[in-house]
């Protein structure tokens, strides 16, 4: 019924990795959904890979691009706390 659309790789751990930095920055409730993927890059100028975060937290989403790998992605490419509210989802522009 559902099936990837770009090759398949081995980066479960790294999904789950990243899940888990969006979880303790932005205390993220077990019972939220945080959707991570690493999908190709699509726009001629961009790097060839980038990783797509969405999640919700207390109703709201919020979503997150970051150009790289998901191997890639560290702490240090999700921002601070207390920019949690510039990455909520306006439905404007195309995040993820």
């Amino acid at each position: 019924m559902f099936r990837r659309l770009a090759p398949a790789t081995d980066n479960l751990k790294d999904i789950s990795r990243v899940e888990e930095i969006l979880r303790e920055r932005f205390q993220v409730d077990q019972n939220e959904i945080i959707l991570v993927s690493e999908d190709p890059g699509t726009k001629p100028g961009f790097p060839p890979f980038e990783t797509n975060m969405i999640f919700w937290k207390d109703d709201t989403r919020y979503c997150l691009k970051v150009f790289a790998r998901v191997a890639a992605v560290t702490e240090r490419d999700i921002p601070v706390k207390w920019l949690l509210r510039s990455l909520e989802d306006t439905g404007e522009g195309d995040c993820c």
